[in-house]
C-alpha cells in the first residue's frame, strides 16, 4: 500500500511559506504582469498579443496550484496520493523562471516552444522589429525545446534548469567522468573530448546544445538570439569537474549563470513592471509622422457623427460604423497624439487632399480644413473650435493643429538610411513609402491604421544581412481605421464590368452571365 500524505506534510504545503501560499503569490504577481501588459497594449493593432505573453506560463502555474490544493485535501487514510508526492512540486522550478523574469528587460514572451533542429532557412524569431510580432510559425511537432524567456525584444533566450551539483555527479559518472579529489585530476586527461563527444550523454551539455542550435535557426532584427542557461540550484566553483562540464556548455556557445552568481530578484514594484515590459509609447519620438490613412480616419464622419446608414451604404461601410459604436477611433486617435507636434510628408497630404476633394461630405471637407488644409492665417485655437463644432466628441485642448507638411525627396534619407535598407521599402506603393522613408529617416515615429504594410516592410528589412538595433523605423499601427463616409455614387449611367474568364464566346463556362447578368448596372465584357 502506498504511503498517504500525513497532515503534517499538509501543513508543509498549506502553512505560511509552505508550497500553496508561495504559489499564490506567484500568480498574484503574474497576475500584476498581466494586466500590466493589457494596458500598455490596449490599443494595439494585435488585440491578442498581452495575453499571448503569459498564457503558457499561467497556464501551468494554474495546474500546479490545483495540484497542490488536491494534494492539501488528500490527507484521510483513504486518500492517497504518496508522500513523496507533496515534495516533488515544480513550484520552485516556476519561482525561478519568475525570478529570471523579473531580472529581464523587454521581455516578449514566457515559455515558448521552438525547434532545435536546423533548417534550410532561418524563420523570423518571436520579439520586436518594428511592432511587437510572434515571428513565423513551425509545425508544433518541431517544437521540442521550450525558452523560458524571450527578453530583450527577442534578442536574448532563458532557460532555467533544475539541475543540482549532486545530480550532475551522478550523470558524469555514469559517463566515467569521475569526480574524485582535485589533486587527482589530471591535465589532458581526456575529459574535455569525453564531455564534447556527440554520444556524450550528460542531460546538462545536451541541453546546451539543443539551446544553442535552437538559436541559430531563428533571425530577430536580422541576428540571431544570444542563448542563456540559468542554473539556480548548482554552484560553480565547488569542482573542477563540475566546471569542466559548465565551461563545455559556455565552448558551446551558452552563457551560463549559477545560482552563486545571481543576483537577488527584485521586488514587483511599478517601476519594475515597466522595466520587464516597457509601454511602446513612451519611446515615441516628440514629433509624430501621420500617415494617410490616420488623416482620413480624422477627418471622417465615422469618427466623428452617428452615421446612419444610408441604402447605397457597401458592406464596408456598415462594418465601419458599427465598429466605431464599439469603440470610437478617436479614443485611440486623441491618446496617441497627445501635445506632440504632428507632420505629414507632402505625398500623404496630395493623397489626403484628393480623396477628400472627390468623395469627402461637407463636413468632411470641413475637418480636412481644420486639420491640414485651411486657411494658413487660422490659428490653432480656431481650428480646435471648428473641430469641436463638427464633431459629437470633445477634442482634446493640446492637440497641436495644423498637420504640418513636410516636403521630402530622395536625398533626404540618404544620411541615414543605406541605400540596400531603402531599396527594401520598394514592395511599398505610395504615399506609403514616403511616409515609411521619411518617418524613419528623420528618426520620427510613424503613426498608421495600415498594419498589413508594415508586416510586409520588417519582413523585408530581415532579409537584410545586417541592420543595426538603432535603425529600425518606429511605427505605430492602430488596430482600427476609418474611411470617409462619402457621398453616394453620381446615377449617370455608369455601369460596373465584369469580365468573362477564360474562353466563353460561344457559351458562358465561367459563371459571370449567371452571377451578374440580371444586373442593369453591370456590363459583362
Amino acid at each position: 500500500m502506498m504511503d498517504e500524505t500525513t497532515p503534517e506534510e499538509s501543513a508543509f504545503i498549506t502553512r505560511e511559506g509552505g508550497l500553496l501560499p508561495r504559489a499564490r503569490s506567484l500568480q498574484e504577481e503574474l497576475e500584476q504582469f498581466a494586466d500590466h501588459l493589457s494596458h500598455i497594449y490596449a490599443d494595439y493593432f494585435h488585440p491578442q498579443l498581452s495575453a499571448q505573453i503569459y498564457t503558457s506560463f499561467s497556464n501551468i502555474l494554474r495546474a500546479e496550484i490545483a495540484w497542490l490544493q488536491k494534494n492539501a485535501k488528500d490527507v484521510d487514510p483513504g486518500g492517497g496520493l504518496a508522500s513523496h508526492k507533496a515534495r516533488s512540486s515544480n513550484l520552485p522550478y516556476y519561482e525561478a523562471l519568475w525570478d529570471t523574469a523579473k531580472r529581464s528587460n523587454n521581455i516578449t514572451m514566457l515559455r515558448y516552444g521552438v525547434s532545435s533542429q536546423q533548417y534550410s532557412k532561418q524563420i523570423l524569431a518571436p520579439g520586436t522589429r518594428i511592432f511587437r510580432s510572434f515571428g513565423e510559425s513551425r509545425p508544433s511537432k518541431d517544437c521540442n525545446l521550450i525558452i523560458d524567456i524571450i527578453a530583450d525584444g527577442g534578442q536574448s533566450w532563458w532557460k532555467v534548469s533544475s539541475m543540482t551539483n549532486k545530480r550532475l555527479v551522478f550523470d558524469m559518472a555514469r559517463e566515467a567522468v569521475f569526480c574524485g579529489d582535485s589533486s587527482d585530476d589530471d591535465e589532458g586527461d581526456g575529459t574535455d573530448s569525453v564531455l564534447e563527444s556527440a554520444d556524450a550523454d550528460i542531460p546538462l551539455i545536451k541541453l546546451a546544445k539543443a539551446l544553442a542550435s535552437a538559436v541559430q535557426g531563428y533571425r530577430i532584427r536580422t541576428r540571431c538570439p544570444t542563448p542563456y542557461l540559468v542554473l539556480p540550484r548548482m554552484i560553480e566553483g565547488e569542482h573542477p569537474k563540475i566546471d569542466a562540464i559548465l565551461n563545455t556548455c559556455r565552448r558551446i556557445g551558452v552563457n551560463v549563470l549559477c545560482g552563486n552568481t545571481l543576483s537577488p530578484a527584485p521586488a514587483l514594484s511599478t517601476d519594475l513592471l515597466h522595466r520587464m515590459a516597457p509601454d511602446p509609447k513612451t519611446s515615441f519620438s516628440e514629433t509624430l509622422n501621420i500617415d494617410t490613412s490616420v488623416l482620413v480616419g480624422l477627418a471622417s464622419d465615422f469618427s466623428h457623427s452617428t452615421a446612419p446608414p444610408q441604402p447605397w451604404f457597401r458592406r464596408s461601410h456598415l462594418d465601419h460604423a458599427e465598429l466605431e459604436s464599439k469603440q470610437p477611433a478617436l479614443s485611440l486617435f486623441y491618446p496617441i497624439l497627445g501635445s506632440k507636434k504632428l507632420v505629414c510628408t507632402k505625398e500623404a497630404d496630395e493623397t489626403f487632399r484628393h480623396i477628400v476633394d472627390t468623395i469627402g461630405t461637407e463636413s468632411e471637407k470641413a475637418r480636412a480644413e481644420c486639420l491640414i488644409l485651411g486657411d494658413a492665417q487660422w490659428t490653432r485655437e480656431r481650428r480646435l473650435e471648428k473641430l469641436r463644432s463638427l464633431s459629437i466628441h470633445g477634442v482634446p485642448l493640446d492637440l497641436q493643429l495644423p498637420i504640418r507638411v513636410v516636403d521630402t525627396s530622395k536625398d533626404a534619407y540618404a544620411p541615414h538610411i543605406s541605400e540596400a535598407a531603402e531599396e527594401k521599402t520598394n514592395i511599398l506603393l505610395n504615399p506609403g513609402r514616403s511616409v515609411f522613408l521619411y518617418g524613419w529617416s528623420s528618426r520620427q515615429t510613424t503613426l498608421t491604421c495600415n498594419s498589413v504594410a508594415v508586416k510586409q516592410l520588417e519582413k523585408s528589412l530581415e532579409t537584410l544581412t545586417e541592420l543595426g538595433e538603432q535603425d529600425w523605423p518606429t511605427i505605430w499601427a492602430f488596430p482600427t481605421s476609418r474611411p470617409l463616409v462619402g457621398t453616394p455614387p453620381p446615377d449617370n449611367g455608369h455601369k460596373r464590368v465584369r469580365k468573362h474568364i477564360g474562353d466563353c464566346s460561344v457559351k458562358c463556362t465561367c459563371g459571370v452571365e449567371e452571377l451578374y447578368g440580371h444586373q442593369s448596372d453591370v456590363t459583362i465584357l
